[in-house]
């Protein structure tokens, strides 16, 4: 036996079976759901969309727009700042008076009531709103006029207490913006969906969230997760421990980045990457075989031979076309061959934010410095960011 030859090829054949297993999970999932028909709903509860904002996210008025035709007959827009001069007010305040007949307000919330930036909007948001249904939705999404339907079509079924979104970037124009799309659509939303067809884990992503009002009461409040900058998923969590499903809505929302530098797209993906180290720390440890083509580099760096390139070569090709099929499955109508080729780069920027999320875990956002605890707990840190990081 070529003792060799067997070390060069086991870790990237090890990595390309864990990998094509998650990848032909995540297809048969979402091929399955495109032959289910959405069912009608029974009831059509109030339902108040909170939309936590700081600063003018890409295409930010074309975003809000969407919310202005959703196919749903009793829903009302309930926007945060955290301050009057935030430069997103006078984008909101445009598409309030363009639409008298949508539902919609805009709130000042008090960033002191919680270390979490966003969790101290939600609390506002939440006494200001009317509806029995709550929707958390990022001012960075576009959706359909479906959206409502899609996500109450879950949250209906019995025992569901939490609604994600599945999430897919969209509108790439810069390098950064083509890294940050490739990385939500090749590895993060076939991770999701693997997740939850896999380990049986589903992952709340706070993108896009819905719950009813009573059931979120019943859980804490958004007051329970005011401590913590995985919000989401900790409120998943804690619906998942009261008994309640947590579930994901496999109708895409639209994540639009447009115009973000590659340096912006390293520090958000560090950050995420610093969370999910402090989250699930084992799974965390091991997420590098998920990439065959990052082990066969490793392998080809210490071991540079022309059997060790073929290996790279094989992995790069795998690679590539998962992340073809995945693009293909979330954006069927869009021009997707940049994004796969950039997959060398993308897989590169992910390895450096994961070695990253070893250094130190403070974290830059919205402005403000942490550093993170077990289970994503914030610590503030004593002297403020030098670096204002984008909403998540």
């Amino acid at each position: 036996m070529d003792w060799g030859a067997l070390a060069t090829v086991a870790p990237t054949a090890l990595s390309s079976t864990i990998y094509a297993t998650l990848q032909a999970s995540f297809l048969w999932r979402i091929s399955r759901r495109r032959l289910e028909a959405p069912p009608p709903l029974a009831a059509t509860p109030v339902v108040s969309v909170l939309k936590p904002v700081a600063g003018v996210d890409d295409e930010l008025a074309g975003n809000l727009e969407s919310f202005a035709h959703l196919d749903y007959p009793c829903y009302e827009l309930v926007f945060g700042v955290a301050s009057r001069e935030d430069p997103a007010v006078p984008v909101i305040q445009a598409f309030i008076a363009a639409h008298p007949e949508v539902r919609a307000r805009l709130c000042l919330t008090d960033p002191s009531e919680a270390l979490n930036p966003k969790v101290a909007q939600l609390l506002e948001l939440t006494r200001r709103a009317e509806g029995s249904v709550l929707v958390i939705s990022d001012a960075n999404v576009r959706v359909r006029p479906d959206y409502l339907h899609a996500l109450l079509s879950s949250l209906m079924r019995p025992g569901v207490g939490l609604v994600s979104s599945l999430v897919v970037g969209t509108g790439e124009r810069t390098l950064g913006a083509v890294v940050e799309n490739a990385q939500l659509g090749a590895f993060i939303a076939p991770g999701v969906v693997a997740a939850a067809e896999l380990a049986g884990r589903s992952i709340s992503v706070g993108k896009s969230m819905a719950m009813r009002r009573i059931d979120l009461e019943r859980v804490g409040g958004f007051e329970s997760v005011a401590s913590v900058l995985a919000e989401d998923d900790v409120l998943g969590q804690r619906f998942s421990a009261r008994g309640f499903v947590v579930d994901l809505c496999l109708d895409p929302i639209e994540n639009r980045n447009t115009s973000c530098s590659l340096m912006r797209t390293l520090d958000r993906h560090t950050r995420w990457a610093k969370m999910r180290r402090a989250l699930v720390p084992r799974c965390f440890a091991v997420e590098p075989f998920n990439s065959p083509l990052l082990i066969a580099w490793l392998t080809l760096l210490l071991s540079p031979t022309r059997f060790a390139l073929e290996v790279w070569l094989f992995a790069w090709a795998l690679q590539s076309l998962g992340t073809f099929l995945a693009l293909r499955a979330l954006r069927p109508a869009r021009f997707n061959l940049t994004l796969v080729a950039a997959e060398p780069l993308r897989t590169l920027c992910w390895f450096f934010c994961w070695l990253n999320a070893y250094s130190n875990r403070r974290v830059a956002w919205r402005g403000n410095a942490f550093y993170l605890g077990a289970g994503s707990t914030l610590v503030a840190a004593e002297e403020p960011a030098s670096v204002r990081s984008p909403a998540r």
